[in-house]
């Protein structure tokens, strides 16, 4: 099985096919099925009339079946021409990959590696890192070594390879998403154009049909999706280098960049000197016990302050006063949704004093 190849792409959509228990599959289906997938990867790059050939689906339901090579897939052919699983829960998402298989991805993997020397490519490393050690993991069944923190909310990333087609070919879509104002499913005609993830959200930014500026739609909200009749404008454009450079997070809002300064408290100053809030960070001053000021210079948004609000009590805005009295806003509002945990220990030390009170005092004659 070539990965390289669009053999992976065609497994995929056959593995589909097969645990679709509304229609019946017969080959030419099934090869209709992986050229339209094709088609829609590479758009313009192939011709018209690109077919899958009858031998190279036949080759991949062989693989699929087999358990070195491919899968061991239960692939069954019933009435001489439709094609299912004989397990109706099966999927190779689940399998254990054969070792002919593995060995690819090990080649993959490799050639990763040696394209991550380069400095354009650089952000690779620490992701071949992770793939080095999950498949040596599974080879030489060792024990992890290497750990990234996982995914805490993939709901929503089903529709990334969507809307990661509809940026490169241009393509509208009607998305029904879920509205926390309204807490209930609205429908849009959304234009993206961008993909960005924050703190482990991902976010689709695009325009929305009647609305003016960049919209950001968080994938997680996202319920449904068709693909809209309406053309791509071909003025959109986007430049996320201007969109981003000011803020923090995903949220551009209207105003100016501010410079704001901050004290951050010597418990925690060497961290943030290490780690800046903004690519714009500089150190201002230097306190004798060890605090620092600091600046930035950024559209403040509300991703800043909720920054701003992780790192209490240790960071205080100095300048300027409304985005102080913002950050104190912020504060306000997230502490008085908290439960009040004052009241319980209330009484709770009334209930430890009563019963101390209801007590034999052994030394009362004395």
């Amino acid at each position: 099985m070539s990965i390289s190849s669009n053999a992976l792409l065609r497994h995929k959509v056959i593995d589909r096919c097969l645990r679709d228990q509304s229609r019946k599959y017969t080959l030419i289906d099934l090869i209709n099925a992986c050229t339209n997938a094709i088609k829609l990867k590479y758009g313009t790059k192939i011709t018209a009339k690109y077919k899958v050939s009858v031998r190279s689906l036949q080759l991949d339901l062989q693989v699929m079946r087999d358990k070195h090579k491919g899968y061991g897939a239960p692939i069954v052919v019933y009435n001489q021409k439709y094609y299912k699983y004989s397990d109706p829960d099966y999927s190779i998402d689940n399998a254990r990959l054969g070792k002919a298989t593995l060995s690819e991805v090990v080649e993959l993997v490799s050639d990763l590696k040696d394209y991550a020397s380069f400095k354009q490519l650089e952000s690779l490393r620490n992701l071949t890192g992770l793939l080095s050690d999950g498949i040596n993991t599974i080879i030489n069944k060792q024990s992890n070594v290497v750990e990234n923190e996982p995914k805490q909310n993939p709901l929503g990333l089903e529709y990334f390879n969507t809307i990661y087609d509809a940026i490169l070919n241009k393509k509208a879509l009607c998305i029904g998403y879920w509205s926390s104002r309204s807490n209930n499913i609205m429908s849009i005609i959304f234009y993206p154009f961008y993909l960005k993830e924050y703190k482990g959200r991902w976010y689709a930014l695009g325009f929305k049909d009647g609305l003016n500026g960049v919209y950001k739609l968080p994938l997680d909200r996202i319920r449904d999706y068709s693909y809209s009749i309406l053309p791509f404008p071909d003025d959109y454009t986007f430049n996320p280098q201007d969109y981003f450079n000011d803020i923090i997070g995903v949220t551009r809002l209207s105003g100016e960049v501010k410079e704001i300064k901050f004290l951050v408290q010597n418990r925690l100053a060497p961290f943030i000197r290490l780690n800046p809030l903004h690519h714009s960070q500089k150190l201002s001053f230097l306190h004798e016990n060890g605090d620092m000021e600091f600046t930035i210079n950024i559209i403040p948004n509300r991703e800043f302050y909720n920054l701003i609000f992780e790192y209490q009590p240790y960071i205080q805005i100095i300048s300027p006063r409304e985005a102080g009295l913002a950050a104190n806003e912020r504060v306000e509002e997230i502490a008085a949704q908290l439960p009040d945990y004052s009241v319980t220990r209330q009484k709770d030390a009334a209930s430890k004093n009563s019963m101390e009170d209801d007590g034999y005092n052994l030394f009362s004659n004395l």
